[in-house]
């Protein structure tokens, strides 16, 4: 009977440990996906910080582990808590139609207890959407039919097409009224500059999920700076309006 006893108490303790990495791995979620550019964001939607290295992406079934077979963009890999990190993986991703899903570090991709987020644009059944759908994550013959990059708008429980938009849109907008932002990445001040001398210009800064978190009249000269010192790191856009003329830039907070 103790033999017995002590058993099952081993095995409720490997269990529980396992529950444990395994619902905290689910903090983590694809943010955006930039087929063209071939890069994925992902963000800790968690409150710790954990190394996602060892974590997979799956794509019309080719497999890349994060820390081996990726280039880290911005960010880093040992992943705080609301931060976020960009990974490029040259010639991934297929612009017209593919799936995305990421997996935990170990496992069959074809189980769905291994997948913890999923996305899919362009067409419905693509790659692993039966695991994804068996995993709760996705709406079989659903799919992303807007145009990329795709952004993730939704938070650590949600998930399915419904979540996901277009990246906030870039106007093309004249180079006499374009600006610049640097630098870039800044932990402490970044500087806008205008490339001309303009009137009744404004500019506002968004979050990746397209919040707005700071917003400013360009009182006069050519140029201004905000504190972003006391930020999350991450990354982030700011819009320039003038008139009905825009221009979109991002940049990094580290």
């Amino acid at each position: 009977m103790k033999t017995n006893y002590f058993l099952k108490t081993v095995a409720t303790f490997l269990f529980t440990a396992f529950l444990g990495q395994h619902v905290n791995a689910q903090q983590f979620k694809l943010l955006v996906v930039d087929p063209a550019g071939d890069t994925v964001t992902i963000k800790n939607f968690g409150s710790t910080t954990e190394d996602i290295g060892t974590l997979r992406l799956c794509s019309l079934f080719g497999y890349r582990t994060l820390s081996t077979q990726t280039t880290v963009v911005n960010g880093s890999l040992n992943l705080a808590p609301n931060a976020e990190v960009t990974v490029s993986i040259p010639n991934y991703l297929n612009d017209t139609e593919a799936d995305l899903g990421l997996y935990t570090a170990t496992g069959n991709f074809g189980t769905a207890a291994n997948m913890l987020d999923f996305t899919q644009w362009g067409s419905e059944g693509l790659g692993r959407e039966s695991v994804a759908v068996a995993a709760g994550l996705w709406t079989a013959g659903t799919f992303i039919n807007v145009d990329a990059p795709y952004e993730f708008n939704g938070g650590v429980g949600d998930s399915g097409v419904d979540f996901w938009a277009t990246l906030l849109s870039i106007d093309d907008l004249d180079t006499s009224t374009g600006f610049n932002v640097y630098p870039n990445p800044t932990q402490s001040v970044l500087n806008i500059e205008l490339n001309g001398s303009q009137a009744n210009v404004t500019y506002e800064v968004f979050d990746i999920l397209g919040k707005l978190i700071n917003s400013e009249i360009l009182e006069s000269g050519n140029s201004s700076q905000i504190d972003v010192s006391t930020w999350n790191n991450g990354l982030y856009l700011i819009k320039i309006s003038n008139g009905d003329q825009t221009e979109t830039k991002r940049f990094v907070k580290q």
